[in-house]
């Protein structure tokens, strides 16, 4: 049986903070070789996303432009839960903010990490079922949204084929593997 090994966290310094994002130092000692190692470890905000399916059963997605790989990708709406927000209310303004749309049957599929090898960050799955267009978009200043309705065939087959790189809308999929029948 394997033992788990015990990091001991030394001391933990902010480095900067990027308003979005904050980012700090921990010092931890190593239990293989007592070492100690100074990692960088990114604040980030916790984030909602949901899988809006329509009435007509197709499902919302967005294209648009992320800066960090400075092009489009095609992903499901969602977004950074604000302080104190509750996680449904949160999944609930990113779609109607990104898409317009409102829906009704809210569950919850589930959680990944965003990236627990440098960021505290959770991002949080939702499904909503019978989406409808209720509101004009309010998008952010950095933000410039396609919407695209596409039927969940056509999602898992762009994911199987490499066309669907965003992490977050990937883990959704499977989580609702189920609901789809994939």
């Amino acid at each position: 049986m394997k033992k788990e090994k015990n990091w001991q966290l030394l001391k933990s310094e902010p480095a900067i903070d990027l308003n979005i994002v904050k980012i700090r130092h921990d010092y931890y000692k190593n239990p293989r070789n007592e070492k100690t190692v100074k990692v960088i470890v990114i604040e980030g905000h916790n984030a909602a996303n949901v899988i809006a399916k329509t009435k007509e059963g197709k499902i919302i997605m967005v294209r648009q432009f992320r800066f960090g790989i400075g092009d489009y990708t095609l992903e499901i709406p969602g977004g950074m839960i604000d302080e104190g927000e509750d996680l449904l209310k949160a999944a609930q303004r990113e779609v109607r903010e990104e898409t317009g749309y409102e829906g009704e049957n809210w569950q919850y599929l589930g959680n990944v990490l965003a990236n627990p090898v440098w960021m505290d960050t959770t991002i949080h799955h939702y499904f909503m079922d019978h989406a409808e267009v209720k509101y004009e978009l309010a998008l952010d200043e950095g933000e410039d949204i396609e919407i695209i309705l596409l039927s969940p065939a056509e999602i898992y087959k762009k994911i199987d084929d490499g066309d669907i790189k965003h992490p977050h809308t990937i883990s959704a999929f499977y989580f609702a593997r189920n609901i789809f029948g994939f």
